[in-house]
């Protein structure tokens, strides 16, 4: 299996899709190696002989979109050193793009969508049927994305496989307390219908739970095997049910582990209410990160985001109240913005009582909703993949240049950082010397956003 290469992000997350299919093989008897090449910084021929010196049957692949640019010159070396190995694309991308992700990357022989820990089995059993879920190049034909009904049936992801202790960047959402960190999913799903975002074509639109013995089993593993002080939920809906994450706080209480727990993937402010915030923090929670996407009453409701400004302000002090911090994912150039709707957004982001803020550029993620308009008016865009990144402005809305959008994009960052309040709270939240590098690296690219450098690669587009 890999992970590809990322040269320059500062963010690396063991792959936790990756070491879920991982465990399934593994169960079914297979040899499963994992070669991580975000975090070792394998490329090229040494990458293609890592690879070649384990005699593998197939090669499974996981991308995001931002990989596409970078992963075709990395597959074509691997397509030779390989030979007839079949190479399998899963992931956000295949997900997302479906069987044009067999355009994007023509090395690919097959991929699959959704969720794929029921059909790669199947897979194995008869490469050559036809699988929901599954696309081979020798036969395109239409299906949906593939999703798992019951989670119980799920094993613990092979953490053997990335040890948590590895990873020493940044984490999904930057803000950690303590080291090693962890990400996990207790959920999978989304019934909401953002515009922006293509979450559903990976984990579908029904919430589905994993049974909370299952998730304090994991957690064991890695607080008592790997030593992980800090747990990252990444579920895109930890709190839609608030019942199953009182229960999960409640657990944490009892259990009382030394460890902290985030949700770094965001959670939606209309699901918190007060009592929930309180267990969470008596949890081990420092922080509630949050989709806000805009400052604009308008651009919120075109987006689908269903919440207004005075009521995210609303839950923000709420929050605040409680005693936790409120980190705020923005958006800025989505379609139908304008320079003054992104002004709002800005001046929204320094007066909401926000104690981080992270302000990317709109990207037309394949699946969604405006994503797919933007494709279908944009056809002929085939250089995309390589400014697929939320440090440069692959597509400003209408009326707006690139220039413009990553000006206003510098200028959230500085108005909100640049700030002695701001500056305060940011160098308390930094617990060592290496977090600290790495912040002033991320802080540097966003200063220097749509350059075409080498040493700029994109910090990962996640499709919530």
């Amino acid at each position: 299996m890999l992970y590809p290469p990322r040269p320059g992000s500062t963010n690396t997350v063991p792959p936790i899709g990756l070491l879920s299919i991982g465990a399934v093989l593994e169960n079914l008897g297979h040899e499963v190696n994992l070669i991580d090449s975000a975090l070792s910084g394998l490329r090229g021929g040494a990458l293609a002989r890592q690879i070649h010196s384990y005699s593998p049957d197939m090669l499974l692949v996981s991308a995001f979109s931002s990989d596409v640019a970078i992963l075709s010159t990395e597959l074509s070396i691997l397509k030779e050193a390989l030979g007839n190995t079949p190479l399998l694309l899963g992931g956000p991308h295949a997900s997302c793009r479906g069987v044009r992700a067999l355009e994007d990357l023509p090395q690919v022989d097959t991929i699959f969508l959704g969720e794929a820990e029921e059909s790669i089995v199947e897979y194995l059993a008869d490469p050559s049927a036809r699988i929901p879920g599954v696309i081979r190049r020798t036969d395109p034909w239409d299906t949906s994305p593939r999703h798992v009904d019951d989670l119980a049936v799920l094993p613990i992801p092979a953490w053997h496989l990335a040890p948590p202790a590895n990873y020493t960047g940044l984490p999904n959402g930057v803000l950690y307390k303590r080291m090693p960190f962890a990400p996990i999913i207790t959920t999978r799903g989304c019934p909401y219908k953002c515009t922006f975002c293509a979450g559903f074509r990976i984990t579908g639109r029904q919430i589905r739970h994993r049974p909370l013995s299952m998730v304090w089993d994991e957690i064991d593993l890695l607080v008592n095997s790997f030593g992980v002080k800090e747990i990252h939920i990444e579920d895109d809906n930890f709190t839609f049910d608030a019942d199953y994450a009182a229960r999960f706080c409640e657990e944490a209480i009892r259990r009382q582990y030394p460890v902290f727990y985030s949700t770094p993937n965001g959670v939606r402010l209309d699901s918190l209410d007060e009592h929930l915030l309180e267990l969470m923090k008596k949890a081990g929670w420092y922080v509630i990160h949050c989709g806000i996407e805009s400052g604009s009453d308008r651009i919120l409701r075109s987006v689908k985001k269903n919440i207004s400004t005075s009521g995210i302000k609303e839950k923000i002090s709420l929050i605040n109240r409680v005693g936790l911090s409120t980190a705020g994912y923005f958006i800025l150039g989505l379609p139908g913005e304008t320079e003054d709707d992104m002004e709002k957004t800005i001046s929204f982001s320094l007066s909401s009582g926000l104690a981080w803020a992270h302000f990317a550029t709109f990207l037309p993620i394949p699946g969604s909703e405006a994503g797919d308009r933007w494709f279908i008016d944009h056809s002929d865009s085939e250089d995309i993949w390589m400014i697929f990144h939320n440090t440069d402005s692959p597509a400003p809305p209408e009326g707006i240049s690139r220039k413009t959008l990553l000006r206003l994009q510098r200028k959230a960052f500085l108005r909100f950082y640049l700030r002695p309040v701001q500056m305060l709270r940011l160098f308390r939240q930094i617990s060592n010397p290496v977090t600290l590098k790495y912040h002033i690296r991320r802080f540097r690219d966003y200063l220097h956003t749509g350059s075409s450098s080498p040493r700029k690669m994109p910090e990962i587009e996640t499709p919530a």
